[in-house]
């Protein structure tokens, strides 16, 4: 019984500073783990608020492609002639965005606004630019397919937070599969934007202004009485987007950025007012911006012009291409 005894104590003694010696390793151990798990935590919100902090400069290296959807409610006159309600406008825009650089000080920014336009509209109503003709069919017809893409150019001097600047020319394009989708013109101007980017602001602007030079003179309309041939409107038509966003943190702004249109043929304003958010996720590998924005007219054309708008953006950020980033020049 005694050397059972005895066994027994050796046995419990091993495992005692067994168990004592584990212990100990975990108690020099488990705060290496942590702190490396801090750190990694660390770095990437690091990441995260370096991509936010750049997608807020529109002049920054990163390339994006911008995708937006706009769901506008459109009313006025013309829809009451015909004893028809208000009408819905899908419009959605692909914009790559594609920064390279020129030489060590100057870096050119490629971002065509490529538009899927579903539109239910009546005969030769451009709403492009929102110009009504004096003659128009009668009838609501739904057209869907490419529309007039727009190809705009920022040549910047690598300026930095917090004002940006750049400037360029703006051509667009008739590239819309229907006469109702587009201009039916040949259309350039000039473009400029200027940012300010604080800790706690983003204010700036970016207008664009185009004037038709070619295309499509006139175009076939039908009405009750027929096919009739009347002009095609010329454009002249500016557009600025003017932004306001509170940083309510490093991912997250609240605020909004919606395009301001006057139509010099028309002599007709378009101005929204409204309020959005946005803020950085990631979708898989990928740092993605997404938000939404509520629009209403406060000025419109009354014949026929948008009420109401809603818009949705998804903004992934793509892996910038090496070569991209070393001058040309």
């Amino acid at each position: 019984m005694k050397i059972r005894s005895t066994k027994q104590i050796l046995l419990a003694l091993i495992w005692g500073a067994l168990a004592t010696c584990a212990a100990a390793e975990t108690d020099q151990t488990g705060p290496d783990v942590a702190d490396a798990a801090g750190v990694a935590t660390d770095a990437a919100a690091t990441k995260e608020a370096a991509i936010a902090e750049a997608l807020a400069n529109p002049l920054s290296s990163l390339w994006i492609m911008f995708a937006q959807t706009d769901i506008t409610l459109y009313d006025g006159d013309l829809l009451d002639g015909l004893g028809e309600s208000s009408v819905v406008q899908n419009t959605t825009l692909l914009q790559p965005v594609m920064p390279f650089q020129l030489t060590e000080e100057w870096k050119v920014i490629f971002r065509p606004v490529i538009p899927i336009n579903s539109f239910e509209t009546v005969g030769n109503v451009d709403i492009s630019t929102g110009t009504v003709p004096g003659v128009t069919g009668v009838d609501l017809d739904r057209e869907t397919g490419l529309g007039d893409i727009v190809l705009w150019t920022a040549f910047s001097n690598n300026y930095k937070p917090p004002l940006v600047w750049g400037f360029g020319p703006t051509i667009m394009l008739p590239t819309a599969t229907e006469d109702q989708l587009g201009t039916g013109k040949y259309s350039a101007g000039p473009m400029a934007l200027a940012v300010s980017i604080t800790d706690n602001w983003i204010v700036g602007g970016v207008a664009q202004h185009w004037w038709s030079f070619a295309g499509d003179d006139d175009i076939q309309v039908d009405t009750d009485l027929g096919p009739v041939t009347v002009d095609r409107p010329d454009v002249n038509l500016t557009d600025f987007q003017y932004i306001l966003r509170y940083r309510y943190s490093a991912k997250t702004n609240i605020g909004v950025a919606p395009n301001v249109r006057y139509n010099w043929e028309t002599d007709e304003l378009s101005l929204p007012v409204g309020m959005g958010f946005d803020t950085l996720v990631n979708i898989g590998p990928l740092p993605t911006k997404v938000g939404a924005e509520l629009y209403y007219y406060v000025q419109q054309d009354d014949q026929f012009g948008p009420e109401w708008q809603l818009r949705f953006y998804f903004t992934p950020v793509l892996p910038s291409p090496g070569w991209s980033k070393k001058p040309r020049f």
